[in-house]
């Protein structure tokens, strides 16, 4: 692995020396790097905020890092991930075996005598007595999910094994009242395969849409009964929980266009944005926005979101909706229209704040040569050039190598000014000689044919005059 993790370093070298030479002073400005240990193969530093408001290409091609002899060595970007676990609710739900003769093929109905306690938790489920106990079996199981919010959005679940390999063919209905069952998931499969040293699990189960209150689980009648041991609920990944800089805008340009407002926003940050929120003026405020983009005056407005939102105090609890999210973008400009006022907007004396949400983004980089390393960024000739060819080869060579082992730690230093604004300049425009040469080429063309048809119609004349004599 080290070898091929080696090698793959040389080669994304190699194909970088040939894309160009730049010197830490063709670039508006920088960061020093310090890195934690020397030798390591490959370090990632976590990108500063005023770096996207300095560079030029909102994917980043304008960035370089430089090693101790000026060398640019190779480098690559990748999103800064957040624990799954963190994100989601996590639950223990409570389940209980609904139990019935083994001579009876009824799967669909049951009835129930149904327990709860005072705060209105289920306590204990008994299916209807039967005459043979002891001819009694597992026939599914009742789970309980009247308590949980955020919705329920993935189950796991945890059995008994008697042997080393089992699978499950489970069907799960819903019901609000116990009396009233419509179909949730048909025909899921639960496995847990074991043969030769591997094995192959599938515990899960993915709901389709938001349940009801309770979800009963049964299986095909050919299955021998699941003994559940443990049963977990997982909500959809809440937003709000990951760990998102957040950029503010203020003093919005406000217009109204067919009784709608509308408030502009300008920011100079080529950030990764992927989320908004919105901060009214006054608490419980709740309004039906619409936030859009473009990249510049010429283009079009693209919708990013449109839901509502709200900010509102009960009994002193502030009940705030979930950030909206939407592929990362990074344009520049920004609009929220109100299409629904209910936060006092149209009145015009205090106007909302757009927030802007980014994930953070780790650069890679390899450690070629002597630190120390120098960050450079902001060239507005790189901004217009196409993207190297090599692009993702380093991201690639790590998930194919050690991810954790070969990556060292770098951290910003001091801030150095290299070119400033004069390295943000785009190429000059120069002549379009081949454009030139060839409209020349046409024109001398153009200009031989008339010649040759002027001299054509002199010969014929000449002809027709000698005949005439």
């Amino acid at each position: 692995m080290r070898f091929f993790l080696a090698l793959s370093i040389l080669l994304i070298s190699a194909g970088l020396s040939k894309a160009g030479n730049f010197a830490p002073n063709d670039f508006a400005a920088g960061y020093k790097l310090e890195v934690d240990k020397e030798g390591d193969a490959i370090y990632s530093v976590e990108l500063p905020e005023d770096l996207y408001k300095t560079v030029q290409s909102a994917d980043l091609r304008d960035v370089r890092i430089f090693n101790g002899a000026g060398e640019v060595v190779p480098h690559d970007f990748r999103n800064v991930e957040t624990d799954p676990a963190t994100l989601r609710n996590t639950w223990t739900i409570p389940f209980f075996p609904l139990l019935k003769e083994s001579k009876s093929n009824d799967q669909a109905e049951f009835s129930l005598q149904v327990s709860r306690d005072p705060a209105g938790t289920i306590v204990n489920i008994q299916s209807d007595p039967v005459k043979d106990v002891d001819n009694r079996k597992i026939s599914g199981y009742l789970l309980d999910l009247s308590n949980l919010k955020p919705a329920v959005s993935e189950l796991e679940f945890q059995w008994e094994k008697d042997t080393d390999s089992s699978v499950f063919t489970v069907n799960i209905e819903q019901s609000n009242d116990l009396v009233r069952w419509i179909p949730l998931v048909q025909e899921a499969t639960l496995a847990d395969l074991q043969f030769g040293g591997q094995q192959v699990e599938r515990k899960t189960i993915q709901l389709p849409r938001q349940p009801q209150q309770f979800l009963k689980l049964t299986w095909q009648e050919s299955n021998r009964p699941l003994s559940l041991t443990e049963v977990s609920g997982f909500s959809q990944v809440i937003e709000g929980r990951r760990k998102y800089r957040w950029l503010s805008l203020d003093g919005g340009v406000v217009s109204k266009k067919d009784d709608q407002l509308i408030i502009d926003f300008k920011t100079n940050y080529r950030l990764p944005v992927s989320n908004v929120q919105i901060q009214f003026p006054e608490k419980n405020s709740i309004a039906v926005l619409s936030v859009q983009t473009r990249s510049d005056m010429d283009k079009g407005w693209r919708t990013r979101c449109e839901q509502v939102f709200h900010d509102l105090n009960f009994e002193g609890t502030a009940i705030q909706n979930e950030p909206c999210s939407f592929h990362p973008t990074a344009e520049t400009l920004w609009r929220v229209v109100v299409k629904q006022d209910g936060a006092g907007l149209h009145s015009g004396s205090r106007q909302p704040t757009l927030q802007l949400g980014w994930l953070p983004t780790d650069l890679l980089f390899v450690g070629r040569g002597n630190p120390p390393y120098l960050l450079a960024f902001g060239n507005g000739k790189l901004a217009q050039q196409d993207k190297q060819t090599d692009d993702g080869m380093l991201l690639q060579t790590i998930r194919m190598t050690s991810p954790h082992q070969a990556i060292g730690v770098a951290t910003l230093g001091e801030r150095v000014n290299l070119a400033g604004d004069s390295a943000l300049q785009g190429p000059g425009k120069s002549l379009p000689w081949k454009k030139l040469l060839l409209w020349a080429v046409l024109l001398l063309g153009v200009g031989l044919l008339a010649y040759m048809a002027r001299s054509l119609i002199k010969e014929m004349k000449a002809a027709e005059e000698k005949k005439s004599v």
